[in-house]
């Protein structure tokens, strides 16, 4: 199984800074952020080609200092470099169009999005996504994690880590793990998935409100996948703070399956979700206190994920 991957490097429109600097080029282990996610692409067997959409030049001197192109000739997976445009969806589809064949554009033609700020994530995560994203028919697959692939991430024992907010369905507590398999031609609104990254940081319901009420008067006809978003959102927003009582009889209501026909509908797609166990794609850094424990630890939290993909 061989995809193209897109690695979104961009600082435009709804991205966000990190330490007052793009999080694409933020130091962390010695490295800027987006090196160490294209250094776990470059490794993982099913990646053909990586497309990096962002600001081309300062890219492509990153590129040159960090061995990266040595890197993507010696394992033969090559490095393309994309000016950014004004938002992430116009630099997802950009990049798309350069990775379609010659010819009639094939509808069922796949890429990898990934983004720059998930450090954390392995090659034996990424092969694990993209295998049962194509296995599963999906036209848009969407990855989650299960909290219990968090749980050693997350501070405890006195020791630093990263605490995540949860979706609250009917089967569990689960993290989106920022990876997406997509076939862009065979989605219809494919307007949706800007407004969705711009409101994606479940800690702001004010966001999440918004996008609801951007939902309700797009798809009037179609209430019950904004009764899905709210129930999701107010189930999130209990979790946080400590009503984990209230969150699980609220996520009883909300099933992956109903989700996934909800956003299929939404989306005019067929819309799947695809769960990894590792758990380091699902932790992002966002903030400058994540870096300070990412940096700290970074090289214990791969070591234990390479424990864990080896024991599977």
């Amino acid at each position: 199984m061989q995809i193209q991957a897109v690695l979104v490097a961009g600082d435009k429109g709804a991205s966000r800074a990190l330490a007052g600097s793009s999080k694409t080029f933020v130091e962390l282990a010695g490295k800027p952020m987006f090196v160490h996610v294209l250094e776990t692409l470059l490794h993982t067997p099913e990646i053909s080609e990586v497309w990096v959409v962002g600001e081309a030049s300062r890219l492509e001197k990153a590129l040159a200092l960090t061995g990266c192109l040595e890197l993507a000739a010696d394992l033969g997976c090559p490095i393309h470099v994309l000016p950014q445009r004004n938002s992430l969806y116009e630099n997802v589809w950009e990049a798309f169009l350069l990775t379609l064949p010659p010819g009639e554009p094939d509808p069922h033609h796949p890429i990898l999005v990934v983004p720059t700020d998930i450090p954390l994530a392995l090659p034996e995560e990424i092969s694990d996504f993209v295998r049962k994203s194509l296995e599963s028919g999906a036209d848009y697959a969407l990855g989650l994690s299960p909290d219990a692939a968090l749980a050693g991430f997350a501070p405890r024992d006195g020791e630093d880590g990263i605490e995540m907010a949860y979706f609250n369905l009917a089967e569990g507590r689960f993290r989106q793990n920022n990876l997406t398999a997509v076939r862009p031609l065979r989605v219809g609104n494919r307007h949706y998935i800007q407004d969705v990254y711009e409101n994606r940081h479940q800690k702001e319901f004010g966001k999440g409100l918004r996008l609801g009420w951007r939902i309700l008067t797009r798809e009037f006809r179609n209430l019950g996948v904004l009764f899905l978003f709210l129930l999701l959102h107010i189930g999130g927003l209990l979790d946080r703070h400590g009503y984990r009582r209230a969150a699980d009889r609220m996520r009883m209501w909300v099933s992956l399956p109903a989700v996934e026909r909800g956003f299929s509908a939404m989306l005019q797609t067929k819309l799947r979700f695809v769960m990894t166990e590792l758990g380091g794609a699902a932790i992002d850094i966002d903030n400058e206190e994540d870096l300070r424990v990412a940096e700290k630890m970074i090289d214990r939290w791969k070591e234990m994920q390479t424990r864990l993909a080896n024991a599977a």
